[in-house]
C-alpha cells in the first residue's frame, strides 16, 4: 500500500469537513427558531431546505468513506 501524496490528504480532510458542515447545518436549520429571516419558522420550504443538506452531507461522508476504504 502506498502513501497517499499531500494534496490527496489535504483535499479528503477538506470533504470530510464539508460533509459534516452541510449535515450539521441542516441540523441546526431544523432545531433553530433562527433562519436569518429568510425562511419563516415552520414552514415546508425551511424543513426541505434542511432535509437536503443533511443529506448531502450525508451523501459527502459516504463517499469520503468509501474512497478511504478502497
Amino acid at each position: 500500500m502506498r502513501e497517499r501524496p499531500l494534496h490527496e490528504k489535504i483535499t479528503d480532510l477538506a470533504s470530510v469537513l464539508m460533509a459534516l458542515t452541510y449535515a450539521g447545518g441542516g441540523i441546526y436549520l431544523i432545531s433553530s427558531s433562527l433562519s436569518f429571516s429568510l425562511m419563516p419558522v415552520g414552514s415546508v420550504t425551511r424543513y426541505a431546505f434542511a432535509g437536503i443538506l443533511i443529506l448531502y452531507g450525508l451523501l459527502r461522508g459516504f463517499r469520503i468513506w468509501k474512497k478511504w476504504r478502497d
